[in-house]
């Protein structure tokens, strides 16, 4: 049945904000089902089955939105944990995918690699924040895994380089000259924590890392890792 004359009353949400042209919620829904049942023909009354599908409708719209106040809530919930999760790691050592290192006082962060197999030898590049080279050297024979890699923190010259962040690459060979597959792990204590649009990164080596890509959270004093 088609009803002229109707409009929609409520163009405000709960909270005075105009709404949009196509925007209902489940009150107007409720108001135009209403209003249809009060300008209905009384000779042409709307048929039980339209009127049960109507309100099987009204029904999905109120469980729709109820379940979206429920997961808005339940990622509030989960925003909050990670960022509670993300404070406990200040002041551990984590092992993480990224290839950031650090000199402090003159000390370089040990560089950590993961290998394919195993290395007769691996190359390294360190670089500073502007992208610039500052050191390349090799080391002989590594095994498959983890491993680490001393460096001193010096130039080509073997001159000291100035405390502050760096990035490193790795590539690897094996005893025949063939790449062996090899990537660069950041190894550093947690300095701090940045919280933006809902997510929280650590900061390790004064360089950002995902939650995600801790591999290690390792216990000052023993050997395990958590």
């Amino acid at each position: 049945m088609t009803i002229a004359g109707v409009t929609d009353t409520s163009s405000y949400r709960a909270d005075g904000t105009a709404k949009a042209g196509d925007e209902l919620d489940k009150n107007d829904f409720l108001n135009l089902l209403v209003t249809q049942l009060q300008y209905q023909d009384p000779l042409n009354p709307m048929d039980s089955a339209d009127f049960t599908a109507q309100l099987a409708q009204f029904s999905s719209l109120e469980q729709l939105t109820n379940m979206s106040d429920q997961l808005k809530e339940l990622t509030l919930t989960q925003n909050a944990l990670n960022n509670s999760q993300a404070v406990g790691y200040i002041g551990r050592t984590v092992l993480s995918n990224g290839n950031a290192t650090q000199i402090t006082d003159g000390n370089a962060v040990p560089l950590q690699v993961a290998l394919d197999a195993p290395a007769a030898e691996v190359f390294v590049s360190i670089y500073d924040t502007t992208g610039g080279l500052r050191t390349t050297f090799s080391t002989d024979g590594m095994a498959a895994g983890r491993g680490a890699i001393e460096w001193p923190g010096t130039d080509m010259d073997n001159n000291p380089l100035p405390d502050g962040n760096y990035r490193f690459e790795v590539a690897a060979i094996d005893g025949a000259g063939e790449e062996v597959g090899a990537s660069p792990m950041s190894s550093g204590r947690v300095s701090g924590v940045a919280f933006s649009n809902g997510e929280s990164t650590l900061v390790v080596n004064g360089q950002p890392i995902r939650l995600d890509d801790i591999i290690e959270v390792i216990q000052e004093g023993t050997a395990e890792a958590s």
